[in-house]
């Protein structure tokens, strides 16, 4: 009710501004702030699994219970809004070890794989090459009802070649086969590949608060949805983190759209010359000089 509240008061003073030229009305169909300036601190929760038919169900569950947590938070003396995004973001990792899978369902980004990948699934698409057909000629027509047709075919390859190239060796024959092992090619990928789905909900703290712990509100969430028959310890996880507005990634910002950056703080003079003495009577013996 409060984000409706606020969007119909600011379409009424931006309709007001329009009426009297002081607006264009395009004004009025700017594309939302949720990322760029409306909140300054947000809540991730991040969904993953080890398939993406097992991610499909998980993340279905996770964001049917966020708003669960978002009444949980708003519960919290601290909180004047939290209000969740109208969607979550999709993502395919490759990991290479236990570290890495770890890092990923904690919410880290480093191991993201292109969109052309995800398309498929995560994996890449098999490299199709063209049909070789065979080369057909008719013999020359004999006078008979049907005349002989032969084909030209390339010849069998020689597995006997296959020796002298150094990254194969024949490690067997028997009975004219022979076996041949791989040396120097390429090993076997052990990659994982990890599904996730990021839900974020952005957080307006109340007047006056000045901390802020929603340990037990989001434990408690997290355990609820733990104790659900969907959830597999060994396929799923589950995480949620405090984020702040400059620290977001960067695939929830589209073009144009600009990234909140972090703000640095400045020592002001009259404030260091208020809390150390020493200071104010260095700067006025040099000025005294």
């Amino acid at each position: 009710m409060a984000v409706i509240k606020k969007e119909l008061e600011l379409g009424a003073r931006l309709t007001d501004e329009i009426i009297v030229g002081r607006r264009p009305w395009k004004d009025l169909f700017t594309k939302h702030t949720f990322f760029t300036s409306d909140f300054k601190y947000y809540l991730t929760v991040i969904s993953a699994s080890k398939t993406k038919e097992a991610q499909n169900t998980w993340s279905g569950f996770i964001e049917s219970r966020v708003r669960i947590l978002v009444q949980k938070i708003e519960n919290h003396p601290s909180i004047g809004l939290a209000r969740p995004f109208n969607k979550g973001y999709e993502r395919v990792h490759r990991c290479k070890d236990d570290a890495q899978i770890e890092e990923v369902q904690s919410g880290g980004l480093n191991y993201v794989v292109k969109e052309t990948m995800e398309a498929t699934n995560g994996t890449a698409k098999p490299e199709v090459k063209p049909e070789v057909k065979s080369e057909v000629k008719a013999e020359p027509n004999t006078g008979t009802d049907s005349a002989p047709i032969k084909s030209e075919q390339t010849e069998e390859p020689n597995l006997d070649s296959l020796a002298s190239i150094p990254s194969f060796k024949n490690e067997e024959q028997k009975d004219g086969d022979v076996k041949v092992k791989l040396e120097n090619g390429p090993e076997e990928s052990k990659e994982t590949t990890i599904y996730t789905t990021n839900h974020y909900i952005g957080l307006e703290l109340a007047q006056g608060a000045k901390s802020l712990d929603l340990s037990r509100e989001v434990n408690d969430w997290k355990d609820m949805c733990l104790s659900n028959a969907l959830f597999n310890p060994h396929v799923n996880s589950l995480t949620i983190q405090h984020v702040r507005n400059f620290a977001l990634p960067d695939d929830v910002f589209e073009a144009g759209e600009v990234k909140p950056a972090k703000v640095m703080k400045k020592k002001r003079v009259a404030e260091d010359q208020a809390t150390n003495p020493a200071v104010k009577r260095q700067q006025t013996a040099t000025a005294t000089a």
